[in-house]
């Protein structure tokens, strides 16, 4: 009891301060979240403690150096605050993209994101922090003999714990997740990209490629794969359509199994260094664009940009916000029966099925019930999750169909092919969501549908997509079969990877 009254300035010093933090920062990261149950919100309140204990023993730690304290505190608290203004007003995700469009923005539109709104928030931030440096000035002891020295360690302790048990659980959570954004950010990328000799042909001259790059789909709730539920009904009834149901991947989340999939590198290959499929076809004269619903990230990010055109839909909205754009935006920014000369790939990059899965649909595809009401899966019943992810799929059965529809008016020679990055995990074993080996997570979605006009020119490779249909792939085959779909000459691919072949 001594020892506390001796510290007890130190004490309600701390206590103010992360109090400060707390509300100009970090629960900031929680407003959004949907938490429907008592249950889910005492998680969530748990959630929010062990952040907050965690940042705590970081804090702790540098007010032991004081002199840096008084330096590095003000900036980092106001910086983490801008960031913590957006979270809160916009649900705007504080990751790679965001520190990127902050670090590129020109200083005019920069400008632009200011209001009245925004000063004072960020005037009471200094406020607060001009009250903090004045109590700290004044404080007696703050040093490692105090009883929260302890406390600070066993809060550094606790972050490392959290993270090991469930990675990014606190590193996507501000203020850490404006750190290892900005580390992202100045890291180099793992693979390196090979240069592709400008001699490639291709003996194509009117063919459309539309890959949709799907997002945790996997192929057993497709019906059109024998599913019990009719979660693909309208596409079911478009003919030229093949699904495949054995594709296989061990790379389960999307920063590893999108540079596979949209390069030669296998799935197998431990390699740092590969082709990207935009790169082989920009030589061979091919029209490239990208439209993504997604942020980029870092380590698929410069194959992307091999593409002539970009576009990225609600970049400041990554998977972990709720008010992230639907997919069906994607179609409003793009014309697919707009003619051109030549040959061209039209990527689009989905955020499919990604969870919180509520955020994937819209009333229309909103047939399942009851959904889930909280983002916390435990508590919910499987039922319910399940229910949202069909949801899901039920939506990604309008938005191919629409692209269909749509191709169906172009006078191209048009193909569609569709693949998710992954699969996912839905309560078997226990286990949730993906990035975790499972079966379930290792076996992705993945169809094709082909015009009359593709039937009619190339009827060898339609009959060799349904000889294919039924044949165990890996996603090794994306690349293969795109340079082998466009008769790409003076470039070497594996054509026995192909389903063309």
């Amino acid at each position: 009891m001594e020892k506390i009254k001796v510290y007890k300035k130190e004490i309600l010093f701390h206590l103010l301060l992360n109090i400060f933090v707390a509300l100009f920062i970090t629960i900031a990261c929680y407003v959004h979240v949907p938490f429907g149950t008592v249950k889910a919100f005492f998680i969530y309140v748990i959630h929010f403690l062990l952040l907050q204990f965690s940042v705590f023993g970081f804090i702790y730690i540098l007010s032991l150096f004081k002199r840096v304290f008084i330096l590095l505190f003000p900036i980092l608290f106001l910086i983490c605050a801008c960031l913590s203004f957006w979270v809160y007003t916009q649900d705007i995700s504080i990751d790679f993209g965001m520190i990127q469009a902050i670090s590129e923005t020109n200083l005019d539109i920069a400008v632009d994101v200011f209001s009245w709104l925004f000063l004072g928030y960020i005037l009471l931030a200094t406020l607060a922090v001009f009250i903090i440096l004045k109590k700290f000035t004044k404080l007696e002891k703050n040093t490692i003999k105090s009883p929260l020295f302890i406390l600070s360690i066993l809060g550094i302790i606790t972050f490392f714990m959290v993270e090991n048990y469930r990675f990014g659980a606190l590193k996507r959570r501000l203020p850490y997740s404006a750190f290892f954004s900005v580390k992202q950010y100045l890291a180099k990328t793992d693979l390196i990209l090979e240069e592709v000799d400008k001699h490639i042909v291709s003996s194509q001259d009117d063919l459309h490629i539309v890959f949709v790059l799907g997002e945790s789909v996997r192929a057993d709730h497709l019906s059109l794969n024998g599913y019990h539920r009719k979660t693909t009904p309208l596409l079911e009834h478009q003919k030229n359509i093949i699904s495949y149901k054995d594709v296989y991947t061990p790379l389960t989340y999307t920063a590893i199994s999108v540079p596979q999939i949209l390069t030669d590198k296998s799935i197998t290959d431990t390699l740092n260094t590969a082709t990207s499929l935009y790169s082989v076809l920009n030589q061979a004269a091919f029209k490239t664009e990208w439209i993504g619903n997604q942020s980029l990230e870092k380590s698929y990010e410069d194959i992307v940009n091999t593409n002539d055109k970009i576009q990225i839909i609600d970049k400041f909205h990554s998977v972990l916000s709720f008010k992230k754009e639907k997919d069906l935006e994607i179609l409003n920014n793009i014309d697919l029966t707009k003619n051109f000369k030549g040959n061209k790939i039209t990527t689009l990059h989905m955020i499919g099925s990604h969870w919180y899965y509520n955020s994937r649909f819209d009333e229309n595809s909103t047939v399942y019930k009851p959904i889930v009401t909280s983002k916390y899966v435990g508590s919910s019943s499987k039922t319910a999750v399940i229910n949202s992810y069909d949801n899901t799929i039920l939506y990604l059965d309008s938005f191919l169909n629409k692209i269909i529809e749509d191709l169906k008016k172009s006078s191209k020679n048009t193909i569609l092919i569709y693949l998710s990055d992954h699969g996912e995990i839905l309560g078997e074993d226990g286990k949730w969501f993906h990035a975790q080996k499972h079966k379930a997570s290792e076996n992705p979605a993945m169809l094709v549908w082909y015009s009359e006009k593709f039937k009619q020119k190339t009827p060898k490779k339609v009959e060799n997509l349904y000889l294919n249909k039924n044949n165990s792939i890996s996603t090794d085959f994306l690349f293969h079969s795109i340079l082998d779909l466009s008769d790409i000459k003076e470039f070497k691919h594996t054509k026995s990877l192909s389903i063309f072949n």
